[in-house]
């Protein structure tokens, strides 16, 4: 099955190689005395990664990372790396968010790790991580951390108005309505129109791929029955007036957390911290429950986020990157600094009973949460397929939605413009899709 363009029949490793014979990527000349370290670069973002570098630089003598902070990905990060790749002067390795490798992988700017990995090293990691980093048999990056959504809630207001903690999306919208009921200023939580990346979370839970690649093609499906139930759902939520429209991570989000006029909130692992540093007050008062789910009794859960460590092309050095993405992912040290500067739900298996997230959270009261999102993430569901041309994508969406709430179309009708348009950008990068 060959789902890129002919331009990219060989093997990725391959070009690599050929472009090691033209630059030097990763700082440093060949080792050839077998003295000196070898010397790798690693462009990231993630808090706290500059800890986990020394850890490693502390702990290995035969390889030195230099770590370079560069901005995050979607906010000029992944362009800087595709202009390095481009003119030859890439490091050997990345930060990359799952969505962003089709991309890479489209313009060959990526290279295969299986000559670098063991079944010991792929069994040490979250099954379904792997499956977001591989493409037609090849495994362009490590696994780092992902997602895995629960539901925040206000404990302290559900037992004031006598409202349950919703097991299922039908309840949670008669828990919308008690909320609004008991107070006029109140929501279970907002819609954010301008950013479609929540929604495509809760549209992965309800069980469709948006894509699959079945007969070497880019099947598109991001209007299948089971995400346009989600649609119809959240719009009805919105016009109802159950949820509020309103943007993530802004200052009248944290305003409304902080006044209690947000109590149930969809949100991935890493939300915690943010919760608690916007919302300080308000600690003690929050707990977290499995995500709703869409019939009684089901196992479904959401990822939103997650990022990996990915080979570039040109790199040096490939079998000693491929051991540092591994170590710096996995090694107890290393993903405990990381855990502890929020960088998400650790893929690495030894990750997920890491004392950091194993001890009870002030924040939530003292719960532990370990065993929620532990299952959380095994409960995702598996097959999700990541496609070039994400961005643009999302931008659609985020551009459709808000003209959908202002009385031009719907939510459904946005989804069925954005796939058309996408089958069309792939066909344009020269990709079959349909």
């Amino acid at each position: 099955m060959v789902i890129w363009p002919r331009r990219l029949g060989s093997p990725l490793l391959s070009l690599a190689a050929a472009a090691m014979l033209l630059v030097s990527a990763c700082g440093g000349g060949a080792d050839t005395t077998g003295r000196d370290p070898v010397q790798l670069t690693f462009w990231a973002w993630v808090p706290g990664m500059d800890k986990a570098v020394e850890l490693f630089n502390r702990t290995h003598d035969d390889v030195q990372v230099r770590l370079d902070n560069i901005p995050p990905g979607p906010e000029g990060g992944y362009a800087k790396i595709h202009a390095a790749v481009l003119a030859g002067d890439a490091p050997c390795l990345a930060q990359m968010e799952f969505q962003e490798l089709p991309s890479f992988l489209l313009n060959a700017e990526l290279t295969d790790l299986n000559p670098y990995l063991t079944d010991a090293d792929r069994a040490g990691f979250q099954q379904n991580t792997w499956d977001l980093v591989t493409y037609e048999g090849g495994t362009y990056a490590v696994p780092q951390a992902t997602g895995p959504m629960a539901l925040y809630y206000r404990a302290d207001l559900f037992d004031k108005w006598g409202i349950e903690v919703p097991t299922t999306w039908a309840e949670y919208r008669e828990a919308a309505a008690k909320v609004r009921a008991a107070d006029p200023d109140a929501y279970v939580t907002n819609f954010p129109a301008n950013d479609a990346s929540p929604f495509i979370s809760l549209a992965w839970q309800a069980g469709t791929p948006w894509f699959d690649t079945r007969g070497g093609v880019w099947n598109a499906k991001m209007t299948s029955p089971e995400t346009l139930k989600v649609a119809d759902y959240w719009q009805g939520m919105i016009k109802d007036g159950l949820v509020k429209v309103g943007p993530h991570f802004a200052p009248g989000w944290y305003k409304d957390l902080a006044s209690g006029n947000l109590v149930a909130i969809p949100l991935a692992q890493w939300g915690e911290a943010i919760l608690a540093a916007n919302a300080p007050d308000t600690a003690g008062k929050w707990r977290a429950a499995p995500l709703p789910q869409w019939e009684a009794g089901g196992k479904a859960s959401a990822s939103n986020g997650g990022s990996s460590t990915a080979l570039l092309r040109g790199c040096e050095h490939p079998r000693e990157a491929a051991e540092f993405a591994l170590w710096i992912n996995r090694d107890p040290g290393s993903v405990a600094m990381l855990i502890e500067s929020g960088y998400g739900w650790p893929a690495a298996l030894d990750g997920m009973s890491s004392p950091s997230l194993t001890k009870p959270s002030a924040f939530l009261g003292g719960q532990r949460t370990d065993k929620l999102f532990t299952e959380a993430s095994n409960q995702v569901p598996r097959g999700w397929v990541w496609w070039p041309g994400y961005d643009e994508t999302r931008q659609t969406l985020n551009d459709s939605f808000p003209r959908a709430l202002a009385g031009e179309g719907t939510f459904s009708g946005a989804l069925r413009a954005a796939q058309t348009q996408v089958v069309e950008q792939l066909r344009e990068k020269g990709l079959k899709a349909q």
